[in-house]
This record gives structure tokens, C-alpha cells and sequence, in this order.
């Protein structure tokens, strides 16, 4: 082995090492600054265009940062709060409720149900309504609540570290997001120097990327942000209590196939029925069916696939096995790893098996 092939090894060695070590370092923030890198590539046109208006990229990051922690971070910040606030509402509500009422206070509010009462009372019911009022399952129903307010009081205890912790986040975010954008194309281009492989050939691994978190935000985040606007609109209509915690639920659940959103607009559809009334029970079912799921399966598909060229259940596994993996990062980190190999198989398909064949 000749002293050249030895530096080489050597050095690419050295390299692998500070990577992986940088990479540890920056490992307790990676997930402020992969947010940063998403929202920097969704808004960087707009960054471009401000910039050739004022013939300065510092200044146009500033005031693109600046927009960007008003009108996203702050409100998003104080639906978070709300959502929190409310949650804790609801949880302390049905503590007390199972510290004041016993379980058959339970049974017998669902048997002043006029729908409920004739199921209730049906003879092949009762050794279900024995068993849940014997004392096992009220051991179980202990038990769960018992963890559940061990579970949520230590979630208070450590609401002071996790506020000061989503602050800091906030800031790492808004530093990388600023630095993204000022110095993003220079950074863009000297990667394209730094990677072996025809120019071309780099950008268009670098344009699927691109293209897959355009499509993963239009289609799927604002997808579901529109559903859960179309949501919150219904609830608060009918009169359904923590309404805006509910519309936040109603977004998350619209990543979660194959119900998506109707897992929880229509159990509160099925409530409202109950517990407030016909038309607003109807009203809701109605508002959910053709206008919160129907835009789920109208819009995403068709932005979706026009940002994405691969097979549909590739893009069911991608998204949902990257939102179980990563969290909610993951809903661009999942599309972008398999539109990131078909386009390296392209790639493969024409430089190395085109040209073995001829």
C-alpha cells in the first residue's frame, strides 16, 4: 500500500470521526434545527425575493426571522399553551369526577340515556355491568387513575424545566433558521463541490429533497391545518366544550391512518348526539364527512403525489414509520430517506447498469 492510499484512509478516517463527534454534539438540539432546515427550505424563495429587493441576504433574514417568530412561533406558541391548559382542565375534571361518584353513579347517567337505557337494562348485559361493578374491575379503575395522576403530576413537577427547555429550542430554532437562510445557498454550493458525484447528478438528489418537504408541508402539515381550522369551526358551533383542544387533537389525528381526523370528530359527533342535541349532532357529522375528511381525500393525494414521485404505500410506510421513529419530524425525515434511494437507484439504473450494458 503506497503512502498515498495510506493518507487517504487515513484522512477519510479522521473526517468519519469529527463527523460522527459533531454530530453527538449537536445531537441534544437536532430537533430545533431539523425544524429549521424544513421551514428555511419552505421559505427560502421568499427570503430570495426579499433579498434582490433590498440588495442585502443579512437584512432579509433578519426580517424573514423576525416574521417568522411573530406570526408562527408566538401563535403557535399560545394555541400550545391553550391546548396544555385545557388538557389539564379536562384531566382534573374527570379526577374528580372518579373521587365523587362511584361507578354505578356511571352506569346509571348512561341509563338516563333514552338511547342507551333499553341496551343497558337488556337481561344479556347484566353479567358485563356485574363484573364492572365488582370490586376487581374497581381495583383496575384505581390502579389506572392512580398512575394516570402519578403520570400527570410528575408532568407539572417538570413543567418549569420543559418551559425554560422549549425556550431555549425556541431560540436554537431561530438561530439556525437566520443562518439558513442567509447562508444557505453558499452552503448548498460548496456541498455540491464536496460530494463525489456529477453536478447533475448532485442536484438532482438535492432538488428531490427539496421537493418532498414542499410536498410533505402542503400536503400533509397544511392539510391537516386546514382540517383542524374546518374542525374548530364545527366544535365551537355545536357547543362542544375545550373546543380548541379538540381541533388541536383533530390535527394530529390526521396523520394517523386510516381514520385520520374522523377518529375524532366523529365519537364527538356521536357525544353531541347524546348530550346537546339532534341538528348540532347532524350538523357535525355532516361538516366532518364532506368538508374535515373530504380534504383529506381530495387535496393531500393529489399535492402529495405531484411532490413525490413513489408508490403510494411506500409513502403510507414512510410517513407513518418516520412519525413513530422520529416524532413529528419525522413526517419529512421518513418521505425524504426513500425519495432520497429511488432517486440514488435512478442515478445507479443510468451511470453503472446503462453503461455495463453498452
Amino acid at each position: 500500500m503506497n503512502r498515498e492510499k495510506i493518507y487517504s484512509y487515513f484522512f477519510l478516517s479522521l473526517v468519519l470521526f469529527f463527523v460522527v463527534a459533531t454530530f453527538a454534539t449537536i445531537y441534544p438540539f437536532i430537533t430545533p434545527i431539523l425544524w429549521a432546515i424544513v421551514l428555511g427550505m419552505v421559505i427560502y424563495p421568499a427570503h430570495m425575493y426579499l433579498s434582490s429587493l433590498i440588495k442585502s441576504r443579512t437584512l432579509s433574514a433578519l426580517i424573514i426571522t423576525a416574521l417568522t417568530f411573530l406570526f408562527i412561533i408566538v401563535p403557535f406558541s399560545l394555541i400550545a399553551f391553550i391546548s396544555i391548559s385545557q388538557l389539564l382542565d379536562v384531566s382534573r375534571k374527570v379526577l374528580e369526577y372518579f373521587q365523587t361518584h362511584s361507578f354505578g353513579d356511571l352506569l346509571e347517567s348512561l341509563k338516563s340515556l333514552p338511547l342507551v337505557s333499553q341496551y343497558l337494562n337488556d337481561e344479556r348485559l347484566s353479567p358485563l355491568i356485574n363484573y364492572l361493578q365488582g370490586q376487581e374491575f374497581r381495583n383496575i379503575l384505581v390502579n389506572a387513575l392512580n398512575k394516570f395522576a402519578t403520570v400527570l403530576g410528575n408532568k407539572l413537577g417538570e413543567a418549569a424545566f420543559i418551559a425554560g427547555r422549549n425556550v431555549f429550542y425556541i431560540f436554537v430554532f431561530l438561530l439556525t433558521f437566520f443562518f439558513i437562510l442567509r447562508d444557505g445557498l453558499p452552503t448548498i454550493k460548496r456541498l455540491e463541490r464536496l460530494v463525489p458525484m456529477d453536478r447533475q447528478d448532485t442536484l438532482n438528489v438535492l432538488n428531490t429533497i427539496y421537493r418532498t418537504v414542499l410536498a410533505v408541508v402542503y400536503g400533509s402539515v397544511g392539510t391537516a391545518f386546514i382540517q383542524s381550522m374546518l374542525a374548530m369551526i364545527a366544535y365551537s358551533v355545536v357547543g362542544i366544550k375545550f373546543f380548541l383542544l379538540w381541533s388541536v387533537l383533530t390535527f394530529f389525528a390526521a396523520f394517523i391512518p386510516p381514520f385520520g381526523t374522523a377518529a375524532v370528530w366523529f365519537p364527538l359527533a356521536v357525544y353531541t348526539f347524546f348530550n346537546i342535541g339532534l341538528w348540532q349532532a347532524v350538523f357535525l357529522g355532516a361538516w366532518g364527512t364532506f368538508l374535515i375528511s373530504a380534504v383529506d381525500n381530495f387535496i393531500r393525494p393529489l399535492i402529495m403525489k405531484k411532490g413525490i414521485e413513489i408508490p403510494y404505500i411506500v409513502l403510507f410506510f414512510s410517513t407513518i414509520g418516520g412519525l413513530l421513529k422520529f416524532g413529528f419530524i419525522g413526517l419529512f425525515i421518513g418521505p425524504i430517506i426513500f425519495t432520497t434511494l429511488f432517486s440514488l437507484i435512478r442515478i445507479y439504473e443510468k451511470k453503472v447498469i446503462g453503461n455495463s450494458e453498452t
